[in-house]
């Protein structure tokens, strides 16, 4: 788990976030559980700063017991789709020439220890491209489709983030 502390509408507020999956999360704000799932991932280094929307939406509250005066509604948050933002040149040549399975991305944050692959190589799914070590542990990264390799965005020794774009593939 891990605690964040944000700012909403110049109050301080403490959030827990749980990982229940790679993207569905369990977040604890306001003493209320908000279960989240990650629709889309980008790396934000290229993006404009994040301006989160949350909408709020009342529910009947139906744990009550028999005899008793209904609770006041809950809240439940609902999310609300923000305002594209453009990205800069390279983001955009990444994001356009590698859509849904045709590239390999970071699993995690962590550093590459090796490449055993080169562009132009054909792969089958499921074949080692790289070695990614995070947390002292290392982690083989496989192809996720067949196909051939078209180019290949980090080097050995590199540091990656969550999400990143680490080989694109063609069919």
């Amino acid at each position: 788990m891990r605690r964040y502390t944000i700012t909403v509408n110049d109050t301080a507020k403490v959030v827990n976030v749980e990982a229940l999956g790679a993207d569905t999360f369990r977040v604890h704000i306001d003493g209320r559980l908000v279960n989240v799932r990650l629709e889309d991932h980008r790396d934000l280094a290229w993006e404009a700063p994040i301006t989160p929307a949350i909408q709020a939406r009342r529910t009947a509250n139906t744990h009550g017991v028999a005899g008793t005066t209904p609770a006041a509604p809950s809240v439940v948050a609902e999310p609300v789709a923000a305002a594209p933002t453009p990205t800069s040149p390279p983001a955009r040549a990444a994001a356009g020439a590698s859509g849904g399975r045709d590239k390999l991305t970071a699993p995690m944050p962590g550093v590459i220890l090796s490449i055993d692959t080169v562009v132009g190589t054909a792969v089958q799914r499921g074949d080692t491209l790289m070695v990614l070590e995070a947390m002292k542990m290392k982690n083989e990264l496989k192809a996720v489709k067949d196909g051939v390799v078209a180019e290949i965005y980090v080097a050995a020794g590199q540091q990656v983030k969550f999400g990143e774009t680490l080989v694109r593939f063609e069919a």
